[in-house]
């Protein structure tokens, strides 16, 4: 029928997926871990209405009235959760894996407009999510049945999944036509995305983001009690609450944020043909040689140009692939380290000041919320530098006259590593920026003394362990990822994701059995965050304290001996780690060492598997 478009991109980009494996290996692990959270936020609703009904004395099935309100508050952020995290994953690759594969200009070339082409990409994406959205759906249903869920509340929530899955697509597609590389694409779809969070909280418009219009709509609290929960005491006669929010108001609410999606899928369609044929040539790089002239002309204009560390251009000596790293890159380069550090911890002093004078004492929730973002922003620049340290010199076809090179592939790996030392100094500034604060706020400096100091000096030496430690982890982790898989963007999605299971999997697990101490400190010890959270646990000890002895002091020894354990426990893990991906270096990059410089265990390894000797 003539009527139905063709749509001949989008057949052929769900085509593809559906003739990849892998396709269907992450389709399924991610419903897998979907459903299960889904199934662990249905035990805790269930369990937390059950104790409640007993303690008040409800009695028989009544008790279970209305727990759907309950389940649905506890499902639907986790299904907003995973769109905001995964939407942008799918899609920021869309426009920019056309430009690395030289495909754009063909595809430039059939009957397809700009806009067709955008918008055919822009649907192939959605699918797949909206496909696993709806494995949840007779979850929701069943929920539905169970009270609680007012039929306009499910509709209009409904809605709203679909509108946020069209908003954070659409950032993902704009950058995907601005930037030349996926990589970069995908960190600024994450970078827009926080800017938008982060505005829509600060400034209040909670009709710029799908989420923000749920909780507002459905999660207003009357009494601490939400308002999908406060039917079932209105039918109860304990209180009264207002009428649903109809569909004809959620979905007039919901237009500035398809206003926002419009937006940015035209902004794309009208960049797609400019940005076509744009050099791969580091945007990161252009902006910050930008800064840098602005930085050359203020100091002009204020000191006269006295410079107090003159750029250098040392030879290479004895580690020329270091000395590449730190003079060729741009996140290489001191002055360029420089204006990045600058950038990022003026906000974090300033944030630091704010919350240390708008917080009572030992209450720094403000400053635990900028030290989780901090971290965030730090692992992911990591995993980002680490994971690409080869896959992008195969990328830029530069691998083979690295490899020509008289160096052991250990060598190789070592220099690329110790380059990135500048760049860990300088993410580590700011996270212990945040440890100095809490430090500082914790003195009472009208009595000083070695009892008061000891445990902040304590907290403060096993914080600048703990960064060094879990952001070298975190480097050898990407590295030796991005040394397995060739493709510089599968290399840092597959870093990302290696790193999240396994700071995420031993919570959950702690979540799901419902483990105590000490239970509960041995197996989340296996998260690396817990290193962090333990250094903060022993700070806060005495202010936060559950456990005293008969004297009535603090047990501070097993606090600290938490932390330290763990700290110890994943340095301990990163020189093991950092062995076994120096050993299997020869192998993975297909080169053949001489036996001076192969341990016994490479030498093994390419004994065994002598076929991968000439494979590009």
């Amino acid at each position: 029928m003539s009527w139905i478009p063709e749509l001949p991109l989008l057949r052929r980009e769900l085509t593809e997926l559906a003739n990849r494996r892998r396709t269907y290996i992450v389709r399924v692990v991610g419903a897998v871990i979907l459903l299960f959270f889904v199934f662990l936020a249905y035990n805790e609703s269930m369990g937390a209405r059950q104790r409640f009904m007993n303690n008040v004395g409800a009695m028989g099935p009544m008790r279970y009235m209305g727990v759907g309100g309950d389940v649905f508050s506890q499902i639907i952020p986790l299904l907003f959760y995973t769109i905001q995290i995964l939407m942008p994953a799918l899609c920021c690759a869309c426009v920019t894996a056309e430009k690395e594969n030289n495909t754009l200009g063909t595809l430039m070339l059939t009957r397809l407009g700009p806009g067709t082409i955008i918008l055919e990409k822009f649907g192939s994406r959605l699918i797949p999510m909206l496909t696993l959205l709806l494995l949840t759906f007779p979850v929701l249903a069943h929920v539905h049945t169970l009270g609680g869920v007012d039929t306009d509340l499910l509709i209009g929530t409904l809605w709203l999944l679909f509108c946020e899955c069209l908003l954070f697509a659409s950032v993902a597609i704009a950058c995907s036509t601005w930037f030349t590389t996926t990589v970069v694409a995908f960190i600024w779809s994450y970078v827009l995305i926080g800017i938008l969070a982060a505005l829509t909280l600060s400034l209040g418009y909670t009709t710029f983001v799908p989420s923000a219009i749920w909780r507002s709509a459905f999660m207003d609290s009357q009494w601490g009690i939400a308002r999908s929960q406060m039917a079932v005491l209105n039918a109860a006669g304990v209180g009264s609450v207002t009428a649903q929010s109809n569909i004809l108001m959620i979905i007039s609410k919901s237009l500035p944020a398809l206003f926002v999606t419009g937006v940015f899928l035209l902004f794309a369609r009208l960049t797609l043909v400019r940005r076509a044929f744009v050099s791969q040539a580091s945007a990161l790089l252009r902006v910050l040689r930008v800064v840098d002239v602005f930085f050359t002309a203020l100091n002009e204009r204020t000191t006269g140009g006295i410079e107090l560390i003159r750029d250098s251009n040392p030879l290479p000596g004895d580690d020329p692939v270091a000395w590449r790293e730190r003079n060729k890159k741009s996140l290489g380069k001191a002055r360029y380290l420089f204006r990045v550090l600058v950038v990022m911890e003026i906000p974090t002093l300033f944030i630091c000041m704010m919350a240390a004078t708008v917080s009572a004492r030992n209450q720094f929730d403000g400053l635990y919320m900028l030290q989780g973002l901090i971290w965030t922003l730090a692992v992911l620049v990591t995993v980002v530098k680490a994971s690409t340290l080869f896959s992008s010199e195969r990328g830029k076809q530069t691998i083979e006259p690295l490899l020509a090179t008289p160096m052991s592939g250990v060598e190789l790996l070592s220099q690329k590593v110790v380059g990135m030392r500048r760049l860990l100094i300088v993410l580590s500034v700011p996270v212990l920026t945040v440890n100095l604060t809490h430090f500082m706020l914790q003195i009472d400096f009208r009595n000083i003394s070695v009892i008061t100091l000891h445990r902040p000096a304590v907290y403060l030496l096993l914080s600048t362990c703990a960064a060094f430690v879990l952001l070298y982890l975190v480097t050898w982790t990407s590295a030796g990822i991005g040394l397995k898989i060739h493709s510089p963007t599968k290399a840092v999605l597959a870093s990302v994701a290696v790193i999240v299971t396994w700071i995420a999997t031993p919570l959950v697990f702690v979540r799901f059995f419902q483990l105590d101490s000490p239970e509960l400190e041995v197996v989340s010890s296996f998260s690396p965050s817990i290193a962090v959270a333990a250094t903060e646990q022993y700070l806060t000890e005495p202010y936060m304290l559950i456990r005293y002895n008969r004297d009535g002091l603090t047990e501070s020894i097993p606090g600290l001996t938490w932390a330290c354990g763990t700290i110890v426990f994943y340095a301990g893990f990163m020189l093991i780690l950092r062995q076994v991906v120096r050993r299997i270096c020869p192998l993975l990059l297909s080169r053949r060492e001489s036996p001076a410089s192969l341990t016994p265990v490479s030498v093994a390894i390419q004994t065994q598997v002598p076929v991968l000797e000439g494979m590009p």
